[in-house]
C-alpha cells in the first residue's frame, strides 16, 4: 500500500471523519486516524504535508468527484434550466455530506478558530482556505452545468453561487429535517433572491441603454438625449 495513494487518503479520511466529529478537526485526530489505519504517525507528513489543511483539501475534492457521479445520473439534467441545474447540483452536494454533518461544524470551527490568527505558523490560512472551499465547490457546479462563461461573468458567477453554498453550509449543519428539506428550501431561498435580482438588473440595464444608448451601440451625445426628452421633441434642432 503506497502512503500518498488516493486509496490510502481515502481510508484515512473516512476514519478520521468518525473522529472529528467528536474530537474536532485538528492534528491531533489526524494522527489518531492515521494511526488507526495501521500506519506509524511518523509518516504523516507525507501523507498530508500541511496536515488538517491537506486533508480538509482532499476532502472537498473528493466529495465534489462524488457528488459529479451523481449529477450525472439525474435525468434530463443537460436540458433543464440554469436555475434547476444549480438547485438539483447544490441538493446533490448536500447529499454526499448527510454523514458528515458533525464533521463538516468541526471543519468550520477549525477554519474560523481565532486562535489560528495568533499563530504566526497557521495565521490566517484556515479561513483563507475555507473560502477558497466554498469557491471551489462553486466552480464545480458551474462547470458540471457546461457553462461557458469567459469574461467577468466567470467569476462574478461563482463568487455569487459561493455565498449561497457558504449560506447553505450553516444552514445543513445544524439542519435535523427529514431529508434535509430545510437546507434545500433555503438554497431555494437564496436562488430566488438571486433570480430576482438579475432580473432586475436586466431591466435597469435596457432602460439605461434605451434612454443613454444609440442604435450603434454608443452612448447617446447630449443633444441626442435632449432629443428624445417629450418636452424637447417638439423643438426642431439644426
Amino acid at each position: 500500500m503506497l502512503l500518498d495513494s488516493l486509496e490510502t487518503k481515502e481510508k484515512i479520511l473516512t476514519e478520521f471523519l468518525t473522529i472529528a466529529a467528536f474530537d474536532g478537526w485538528s492534528q491531533d485526530a489526524l494522527l489518531k486516524a492515521i494511526s488507526n489505519c495501521g500506519i506509524e504517525e511518523k509518516f504523516a507528513e507525507l501523507i498530508f504535508e500541511n496536515g488538517c489543511l491537506d486533508l480538509a483539501e482532499f476532502f472537498v475534492e473528493l466529495q465534489n468527484k462524488k457528488a459529479a457521479e451523481k449529477i450525472a445520473q439525474i435525468e434530463n439534467f443537460s436540458t433543464k434550466k440554469i436555475r434547476d441545474k444549480i438547485r438539483l447540483a447544490l441538493y446533490v452536494r448536500v447529499e454526499v455530506e448527510k454523514n458528515n454533518q458533525l464533521a463538516l461544524q468541526r471543519l468550520g470551527n477549525f477554519y474560523l478558530n481565532p486562535k489560528n490568527f495568533a499563530s504566526l505558523e497557521i495565521g490566517a490560512r484556515p479561513a483563507i482556505q475555507g473560502l477558497k472551499a466554498c469557491y471551489k465547490v462553486s466552480d464545480f457546479i458551474w462547470k458540471e452545468i457546461n457553462d461557458q462563461s469567459t469574461d467577468f461573468n466567470f467569476y462574478t458567477k461563482r463568487l455569487t453561487l459561493s455565498k449561497i453554498i457558504l449560506r447553505s453550509f450553516a444552514v445543513f449543519v445544524k439542519d435535523q429535517s427529514q431529508d434535509f428539506t430545510e437546507t434545500q428550501n433555503f438554497i431555494d431561498s437564496q436562488i430566488e433572491k438571486v433570480m430576482k435580482f438579475e432580473k432586475r438588473k436586466m431591466q435597469v440595464k435596457k432602460a439605461f441603454n434605451e434612454v443613454f444608448v444609440n442604435e450603434n451601440g454608443a452612448l447617446k451625445s447630449p443633444k441626442e438625449l435632449v432629443k428624445n426628452l417629450p418636452f424637447f421633441r417638439l423643438i426642431k434642432f439644426k
